[in-house]
């Protein structure tokens, strides 16, 4: 499991963007966000994919595969709310997933395309709950009992902490090698 220094710091970078997924919607959040991803990742060379703007810090490529993992394990999280109330939802070390399966030597355009592929599935699983099934619950061992309705949320909410990543990552490319084609 994460430290627990990690797990707030990543639980207030999601929760300042909910505000912003209940405006505009949380499916339409989800469903944006690869075509979102695909454009920031455009351009950038494989150095930059993978550069990292300090230790500790992730890469575009990094935050890439933990998308697409992420995405993985909310299918899991979905059917379990969906077909299981009120079972548990295991945690993830992510700092661990990304160092034991080493992101970092991951194909990103393979990630990306898992992350689009999976999440157009999980769309329609979303699209397809009738709105009577979003009181179901899972007990999340990081957040505790948490309904579809607030995962859906979640999981948007994750998806513009880490375009925001991106883009700032974007930026800081651009700033620290101007003079350099991507």
């Amino acid at each position: 499991m994460a430290d627990a220094a990690r797990i707030q710091r990543d639980i207030k970078g999601t929760v300042s963007h909910l505000d912003r997924v209940r405006k505009q919607g949380a499916v339409r959040v989800q469903a944006a966000t690869p075509a979102r991803l695909r454009r920031a990742m455009a351009g950038v060379s494989r150095a930059g994919l993978t550069w990292r703007p300090a230790p500790g810090k992730w890469s575009i490529q990094e935050l890439v595969c933990h998308l697409a993992d992420v995405e993985v394990v909310n299918g899991w999280r979905y059917r379990m709310i969906l077909a299981q109330s009120g079972s548990p939802l295991t945690a993830f070390d992510q700092d661990r997933w990304a160092s034991e399966t080493n992101y970092r030597r991951q194909d990103p355009g393979l990630a990306l395309e898992t992350f689009t592929a999976l999440r157009r599935r999980h769309l329609a699983l979303i699209r397809a709950t009738p709105r009577s099934a979003w009181s179901r619950f899972g007990i999340h061992e990081e957040r505790g009992r948490t309904t579809f309705r607030v995962f859906v949320e979640w999981m948007a909410a994750h998806d513009l902490n880490h375009l925001a990543q991106v883009a700032r990552l974007r930026r800081l490319l651009a700033s620290a090698r101007p003079s350099r084609k991507r």
